[in-house]
């Protein structure tokens, strides 16, 4: 059987994603394709627009055959994090062949040098990068610029995809994997530092698309979508929202999305605003915050001191962010405060925890259980390594009557 891994965030499941998907079906002649998707909050430091389980079950209907959770520590870490968690899982089961992601680049080769050059770090490389620190930039800046000293063809770490691209390739070669990875160029606009997009959409010929939706404009369509919902969804403006919505998802994604939104559950940061606030006036001292992931003593300051003027999570994201602390930083930062994920958290996954599959690739299950390094989890009862993931879930469902324990998989 041959098994091509995906890592994941579907936070919607876009046309993008199922291209994606049937593409690296086609290019690795994949009999199954496993997915390692992260929960219910973002590596962007958000929550998820709609639940896991949806989730799941939009990419089960596009083409995914198996979906595994990625661990919250993991999932809504920096992109080294996200990879290394992610990566970790797809290795541990033991089954698969091919890592394919996509990346704006579309070559494997320059990142793949980009890798190398990262994991090595040269003392060239670390002179230069402690000379443009000294000049004032941020870590990523400097590390952009040092790395085009030695790559200088390719404008890598400008682009969100390239740098998790290459985060995945120096997973897989830290660990020394088995595993082949392989990217797709791709298509469509990113999402800029403030989470709307950035850049122009690439555009190509033949009989490939030109290009899709990113994640963040539809979300931003959602948002727009819901607060006509409080108005009328009789209004003209409406309807031709869901329509252009429509034509930026998968027939079947759009049915569920629909779903979601018509019945006000679509989550948003802003949601989050009054627990945040609470855990945030609960510290008695500056520091207090440097023990949680993505928080450093500085930040920690620069939170404690602030949070006095606290109105928002978005607001209270504007206050803190400097040149130094990016806005997304910053998110993941409040996100570990509030979801109580300190530094030392970020361990390797213990477990591979399945949130669903499609009948027909049981097959894949059976496998995995032959040849995984880790215990397979399709029930969340009776698992105590699971307590953290449902503690988080049942934060993430904060007002709902939601019971992560009684919570069936995904069977399609």
């Amino acid at each position: 059987m041959k098994v091509t891994g995906i890592i994941a965030e579907y936070n919607p499941f876009h046309q993008g994603h199922a291209y994606h998907l049937s593409r690296a079906r086609e290019l690795t002649g994949a009999d199954r394709v496993l997915v390692v998707m992260g929960g219910n909050f973002m590596q962007r430091g958000e929550p998820a627009i709609i639940d896991k389980y949806t989730r799941t079950e939009m990419a089960l209907r596009n083409g995914a055959d198996l979906v595994l959770e990625l661990p919250a520590a993991s999932a809504t870490g920096s992109a080294e994090y996200f990879a290394e968690g992610a990566v970790e899982l797809l290795d541990a089961s033991g089954v698969v062949n091919e890592l394919c992601f996509g990346s704006e680049l579309g070559e494997l080769e320059p990142l793949e040098k980009a890798a190398e050059l990262l994991l090595e770090e040269p003392e060239d490389y670390q002179e230069l990068l402690r000379a443009e620190l000294k000049k004032g930039k941020t870590f990523p800046e400097a590390r952009e610029t040092a790395l085009s000293a030695f790559l200088p063809e390719q404008s890598l770490l400008a682009s969100p995809n390239n740098i998790l691209a290459i985060e995945y390739i120096k997973a897989l070669k830290r660990r020394k994997s088995s595993i082949r990875p392989l990217t797709i160029q791709r298509l469509g606009s990113y999402h800029g530092e403030d989470g709307q997009p950035a850049g122009a959409p690439h555009t190509v010929s033949g009989n490939l698309p030109e290009s899709f939706a990113s994640a963040s404009t539809i979300r931003c369509q959602l948002h727009t979508l819901e607060k006509q919902i409080v108005t009328s969804c009789e209004q003209p403006a409406f309807g031709s929202l869901m329509t252009a919505l429509a034509k930026e998802l998968p027939p079947s994604s759009f049915g569920l999305l629909k779903d979601v939104l018509l019945a006000d559950r679509l989550v948003q940061a802003e949601d989050f605003s009054l627990p945040l606030h609470y855990r945030l006036m609960q510290a008695k001292e500056p520091l207090e915050f440097s023990v949680y992931l993505d928080v450093s003593e500085e930040l920690s300051r620069r939170i404690y001191s602030l949070r006095q003027e606290f109105t928002g999570w978005n607001a209270f994201l504007d206050l803190v962010r400097t040149r130094q602390y990016t806005r997304s930083r910053v998110s993941r930062a409040l996100l570990h405060i509030l979801l109580d994920i300190r530094q030392e958290e970020v361990l390797p996954p213990t477990h591979l925890r399945v949130l669903g599959f499609r009948r027909e690739a049981s097959d894949l299950l059976s496998e995995i259980k032959k040849k995984s390094r880790l215990p397979l989890i399709t029930k969340a009862a009776g698992h105590p390594e699971l307590s953290e993931e449902i503690r988080i879930s049942s934060l993430y469902h904060l007002g709902n009557s939601y019971n992560e324990l009684s919570r069936p998989l995904v069977i399609l």
